[in-house]
């Protein structure tokens, strides 16, 4: 009699083993790609979260204008306030606060970057002088920062680590900086420099909230458009 022609058990054993072989190559392939897209993924969002907060950054000192304010006890603060320190933090009064409702209220913001821990801030406020139940709302603009460190030209070409100098009297109010320098530290992207221009001194109709005119048939425009935080 004729044997039947068939695979040894040698030899499906080393067919079980080939097979196991190349699906362990090709899950260890669709693991690393996986992997390799996640942290792409989450490069990406990272990237993204810093290009908006420097944008908003660079959006709100375009935008600065010369208004001092008052704080919740009556005392002026200056229209750009820089702070030093282990927090620095920068306060002013800008441009561009859109009223698509038409709420009574003026045209101006007052906001407030700091970092609070590793989270780069923005505050701002729904009004200018403020009083003692006046609070105000915070956005999370980029977390992993941990350093943060400001200086600010004078019209003379000299850098201050703060804002305004020492001495400049009541004029000092509404001085603003000729340029800003950030540099922020990021647990991520490194060392960030940037060197930002202020604008020019504003007229005073720019900086004051805008007078209805009963007989007007068309609303004025703004000075600057900008949407609301």
């Amino acid at each position: 009699m004729r044997r039947a022609a068939g695979f040894t058990l040698l030899e499906l054993l080393i067919a079980i083993a080939i097979f196991a072989l190349l699906g362990l190559g090709t899950y260890r392939m669709l693991d690393s790609v996986l992997r390799s897209d996640a942290s792409t993924r989450e490069h990406e969002l990272q990237l993204r979260e810093l290009v908006r907060a420097m944008a908003a950054f660079e959006r709100d000192l375009s935008q600065a204008a010369p208004r001092p304010v008052r704080d919740p006890f009556g005392e002026p603060r200056p229209a750009l306030l820089g702070e030093e320190g282990e927090a620095p933090a920068l306060e002013l009064s800008r441009l561009g606060w859109r009223n698509p409702l038409g709420r009574p209220r003026a045209g101006l913001q007052r906001v407030r970057w700091q970092l609070s821990g590793e989270q780069w801030q923005r505050h701002y406020w729904n009004v200018l002088d403020q009083a003692q139940d006046s609070q105000p709302q915070v956005q999370q603009a980029l977390e992993g920062v941990t350093r943060l460190q400001l200086r600010y030209l004078d019209g003379d070409g000299a850098w201050h680590a703060s804002w305004p100098p020492e001495g400049g009297g009541e004029k000092s109010l509404q001085a603003l900086p000729q340029a800003l320098e950030l540099v922020l530290e990021h647990r991520r992207h490194g060392e960030l420099r940037r060197l930002l221009r202020l604008p020019d001194v504003l007229p005073k109709s720019l900086t004051q909230a805008p007078v209805e005119d009963p007989g007007a048939t068309e609303p004025a425009d703004e000075a600057i458009q900008e949407p609301a935080p």
